[in-house]
């Protein structure tokens, strides 16, 4: 009885080891089995894809002094009528680093006038760092559009522009029988080793060594009170480090006998010289210069 059983436990055994097909049934294909080697082998952590066009656009960058964000969060910059503002573009590749040698398209939609800084090496093409630097003359009062593109991208800018009477000051536009501030920044300057260079509207030319009146703000020049050589300006100077208008929107003033310092506009009447080349940083001279009241 026992040998039976043992019998039956093998015939078991040997057939659940060995399972029968079905008459007449197709054999079934065995599972596909893995290799040892590919079994250890990691599955890839994620499915690879195209590179992301938007991960190989260049980056601008405009910076400016005193620069904030509106509640459209656009750059807003501040400035008075005829004054300067100074903007420096960055220009950085998809990896971040700078790209030297490009010229960018500056355009404004508005009054106000772009001025290319060439006095520095950065004036003219972006510089090794990527940077491109230049100013904005404010026109007249009102929100004007900078838009600059390079490298085939598009940055913008307002320029927030207050007139002087908006800002608590006199205008020299208001001013009857002065040279026009607006005239005289029109000459083209240009920038060398030593100085600079300029190039003046056939008006302002034709002026040259001839009697006028400016209206302006004094920049002074001397630790007196009584100037003698100062600068006047077309806007109220903010910065000893920078003359509002920049070159052609300043006048170099020498007065022998002598004008009390002031704060408010002032009319000066005297003889006009137009430099063609000057290493002062201004243009223009107001020479045997008299205050007017």
């Amino acid at each position: 009885m026992h040998r039976i059983l043992i019998g039956l436990l093998s015939m078991t055994l040997w057939i659940l080891a060995h399972p029968l097909h079905a008459q007449g049934a197709p054999e079934t294909t065995p599972a596909a089995t893995l290799s040892p080697a590919e079994l250890e082998a990691e599955a890839p952590s994620q499915i690879s894809s195209a590179p992301d066009a938007a991960s190989k656009v260049p980056t601008l960058s405009l910076y400016a002094e005193s620069a904030y964000l509106n509640a459209d969060g656009e750059l807003v910059v501040d400035v008075l009528e005829q004054d300067y503002a100074y903007f420096s573009l960055s220009i950085t590749d998809h990896q971040g680093l700078p790209m030297s040698g490009i010229a960018p398209e500056i355009t404004i939609d508005g009054g106000s006038r772009i001025i290319k800084l060439e006095e520095s090496n950065s004036g003219a093409v972006s510089n090794e760092y990527g940077q491109f630097d230049f100013a904005v003359i404010g026109g007249a009062m009102g929100m004007d559009t900078l838009s600059v593109r390079a490298a085939g991208q598009t940055t913008r800018a307002r320029i927030n522009v207050i007139s002087l009477k908006a800002a608590g000051f006199a205008s020299p536009e208001d001013i009857e029988g002065v040279l026009s501030w607006t005239e005289l920044t029109q000459a083209r300057v240009e920038y060398t080793d030593t100085g600079l260079t300029a190039e003046f509207p056939p008006a302002i030319a034709d002026l040259n060594g001839k009697p006028v009146k400016l209206a302006g703000f004094m920049l002074p020049l001397e630790a007196q009170r009584r100037q003698t050589r100062f600068l006047l300006t077309s806007s109220p100077p903010s910065c000893f480090f920078h003359i509002p208008g920049g070159p052609a929107g300043a006048a170099e003033v020498v007065a022998p006998k002598g004008i009390e310092v002031s704060w408010d506009l002032i009319v000066l009447e005297g003889r006009l010289e137009t430099l063609s080349s000057s290493e002062d940083g201004v243009v223009y001279r107001l020479l045997d210069a008299q205050q007017q009241k």
